[in-house]
């Protein structure tokens, strides 16, 4: 008997020997996920930072951030779609959620936006409606932007105006700019003799591309006029408001020259002194701080006529359709995240939708933010029309670009700026 217990123990304690040990189980590999937008300036820095940041908190995700400037990004949007293939999360504008929500591309999001724990009171009025179109919610808002006016501080004390009072009315703006351009015997635009062929520096930087139009919208809307008709079938504008705020603009570089006839980077001017004001959006600021010896300021959008208007767009996060709602539920899981990290996207430049994040101390304590800051009262978005992607491409031959490269770098009069603007928009509006 007592062999036998001792045989039986042998075999126990040999099998513990040879029996193979088994591998450790293998953790699940990371669900990645596509994300992508059309922050391709300092603000794209932002973005990566933070997108960097979510897949440290998230092991089990993994994000890559794609950034393309929007006009492309939406081109390779609807290749992907066709191809099966979609990003999974994918920032937008306001301007942009009838045409794709129109074309089914997008997964309604109200109970998604629910189910995350916002309410349209957390966000800005404005922000939150541009989610929606026909009544479904496509969208969470991450932020707003707007033109307002960078001014270089020590060219402005060069110059003899007093950095406490910027300009915010057009008068003031044009006197400003005529006293900061300067030709090689410097002489200003106002003094006998000026010679604009030798200007050393120029009083305005500006965007003659998409932006030229989002300008022209703003005074448009100064002066009281839509810019497309309730039912989106027409423009709404008057010949002699369109003319009005063209020819502002226009007379900025042509008349003024204040402004650099066919400037090609605005951004770059004023970094390097050229130019001592830029009129651009708040996206600039992260790359303006990084600029040693560079001193600057805002204030708003010029007020030229009866009543103040700034263009205005906000981007928002959306979740292009497909079968797969693991992913889905990922990619909400990325946008939540995002947004309740508004603050930090508000290093970017572009101002939070959330409201917390906007009013918290330390969004406010960040410098460059003031102009934009005033100017959200009357901000003023685009009109929402299904056509956006041809309506405000940024690459020619959109219509708004065409139109502001008319004005305001082959100086056409500023008539047949108006009906040839006209006639696009309304030709693109018409077609089925």
């Amino acid at each position: 008997m007592r062999r036998l217990w001792s045989l039986a123990l042998c075999l126990v304690l040999v099998s513990f020997v040879v029996a193979p040990s088994l591998p450790p189980a293998r953790a699940a590999a990371p669900m990645d996920l596509a994300f992508w937008g059309g922050w391709t300036g300092p603000d794209g820095d932002v973005m990566h930072q933070m997108v960097d940041q979510f897949n440290k908190e998230h092991p089990d995700i993994r994000v890559t951030l794609t950034t393309l400037q929007w006009t492309p990004l939406f081109d390779k949007l609807l290749t992907s779609v066709r191809a099966g293939q979609p990003p999974d999360l994918m920032g937008m504008h306001s301007q942009d959620i009838s045409q794709f929500s129109t074309l089914g591309i997008l997964e309604p999001m109200g109970s998604m936006v629910t189910g995350a724990g916002f309410k349209a009171s957390d966000f800005m009025d404005v922000a939150w409606k541009g989610t929606f179109y026909k009544g479904t919610q496509y969208a969470i808002p991450l932020d707003m932007h707007m033109h307002a006016v960078y001014v270089n501080t020590d060219m402005w004390k060069q110059a003899g105006l007093n950095p406490a009072k910027l300009p915010t009315t057009g008068d003031d703006f044009v006197a400003a700019a005529k006293k900061l351009t300067v030709d090689a015997a410097g002489r200003h635009p106002d003094d006998p003799g000026f010679d604009p062929k030798t200007i050393t520096q120029y009083g305005v930087g500006m965007m003659n591309n998409h932006h030229g139009f989002y300008m022209w919208y703003a005074l448009l809307a100064q002066q009281g006029d839509p810019f497309i008709a309730p039912d989106f079938t027409r423009t709404a504008f008057s010949d002699a408001k369109s003319n009005a705020a063209w020819q502002w603009l226009q007379d900025l570089v042509f008349k003024y020259h204040v402004v650099p006839v066919g400037e090609t980077n605005p951004y770059q001017d004023f970094v390097t002194k050229h130019v001592a004001m830029l009129i651009d959006g708040p996206w600039e600021i992260p790359g303006l701080n990084t600029v040693k010896g560079l001193h600057w300021d805002t204030t708003t959008f010029p007020r030229v006529f009866a009543a103040p208007a700034a263009w205005g767009s906000g981007h928002l996060l959306t979740i292009p359709k497909q079968n797969d709602k693991a992913r889905e539920q990922a990619a909400l899981t990325l946008a939540t995240w995002i947004v309740q990290h508004d603050q930090e996207w508000g290093n970017s430049g572009n101002l939070p939708a959330l409201l917390s994040a906007r009013t918290s101390a330390a969004f406010r304590a960040l410098p460059g933010r003031r102009g934009f800051l005033e100017e959200q009262a009357y901000e003023i978005m685009l009109p929402d029309v299904t056509q956006s992607a041809q309506l405000y491409s940024s690459a020619a031959p959109s219509p708004i670009v065409v139109a502001a490269q008319a004005a305001l770098v082959r100086d056409v009069p500023v008539a047949q700026v108006t009906q040839e603007l006209r006639n696009r928009v309304n030709a693109i509006l018409a077609a089925p």
